[in-house]
C-alpha cells in the first residue's frame, strides 16, 4: 500500500487490521470474506466485522450472487467524504469544548483548594451569573441572603438583560442588601430588600452571595464582561467588608 494512503486511512479511524483488509481488496477490487481471511490471516469472523464496519463508513459496497456475497470498493471519492465528515466531527466537537471551557478552567483552579474563577463576555453569560445567584441562595444556602454594590453604569444594563429578576428573587424568599452607588439608586418600593447609597459611582457591580462573588461590568462599546468566584473565603472576606460599611452608612 502506498504510504500516504495508510496515513489517510488512519486519520479517518481505521486501525491496522482495517486497513490490512481494505489493502487486499485494492488488487482484487471484489472478494469474499474467505478469500480476504486468506490473503490478511484474519479470521474469518473478525474479517466479516471489519467489513461491515468498512461498508458503514462507506469505503465498500456489497452485492450477492445468489447465496454468495462480494465485497466490493467504493469510489475513492467516497475517502474525501469520510475526511470531509471527520472535519465537520471534529468541528463540532472543538466547539463544544470552547463552550465548556470556562467550567474546565474554574475545575482545574479549584486544584489544591484554590478558588473556582469563570469568566463570561456575552449578555448570555451575564445571565447565567445571575441565574446563579437565584439557584445558590434558593438550592443550597442556609440564609437566603444575598448583598451588592449596585453599580449605576451596570444597573440599568441588567434590568433589561434579565427583567423578571426581582420577581423571581421574591419568589425564592431571598432577601437582599442594597448599597447604591451614584445617584438613581435602585427603586425602594421592592419587597424584601433594604437599601443604603453612596454618592460616588463605580464601574462594576458587585454581588455577594454564599461562597461566591460575581463582578460584572460594561465597556463603553457595550459589552459586558462578568467574573465569578466560588471561594468561602474569599466571599466571607467581601462579606465583612460589606456589613462594617453597612454599618457605617445612613439610610
Amino acid at each position: 500500500m502506498v504510504p500516504e494512503l495508510q496515513t489517510v486511512l488512519k486519520s479517518i479511524g481505521l486501525n491496522d487490521k482495517e486497513i490490512s483488509v481494505y489493502d487486499a481488496l485494492l488488487p482484487l477490487g471484489r472478494g469474499t470474506v474467505r478469500e480476504l481471511s486468506t490473503r490478511t490471516g484474519i479470521n474469518r469472523g473478525t474479517v466479516h466485522d471489519i467489513l461491515e464496519i468498512l461498508l458503514e463508513k462507506g469505503l465498500l459496497v456489497s452485492e450477492r450472487q445468489g447465496s454468495r456475497r462480494r465485497f466490493l470498493l467504493a469510489p475513492p471519492e467516497n475517502i474525501i467524504s469520510v475526511l470531509e465528515e471527520k472535519k465537520r466531527s471534529l468541528h463540532d466537537q472543538a466547539k463544544k469544548f470552547e463552550e465548556a471551557m470556562p467550567q474546565l478552567k474554574s475545575l482545574y483552579a479549584k486544584q489544591g483548594g484554590r478558588p473556582r474563577v469563570e469568566y463570561f463576555d456575552s449578555d448570555e453569560g451575564i445571565k447565567k451569573i445571575l441565574e446563579d445567584v437565584l439557584e445558590t441562595l434558593h438550592t443550597h444556602a442556609d440564609k437566603k441572603e444575598y448583598v451588592l454594590y449596585s453599580s449605576k453604569s451596570v444597573r440599568n444594563y441588567l434590568y433589561k438583560l434579565f427583567p423578571n429578576f426581582t420577581k423571581e428573587k421574591v419568589k425564592r424568599n431571598i432577601f437582599t442588601k442594597v448599597i447604591g452607588l451614584g445617584e438613581g439608586a435602585d427603586p425602594k418600593h421592592i419587597t424584601m430588600a433594604e437599601r443604603k447609597t453612596i454618592n460616588h459611582d463605580a464601574p462594576a457591580y458587585m454581588i455577594v452571595y454564599g461562597p461566591k462573588i460575581a463582578l460584572i461590568s460594561v465597556a463603553e462599546d457595550d459589552m459586558p464582561f462578568g467574573v465569578l468566584i466560588d471561594d468561602e473565603k474569599i466571599s466571607g472576606t467581601q462579606r465583612l467588608l460589606f456589613d462594617e460599611l453597612w454599618e457605617r452608612l445612613e439610610q
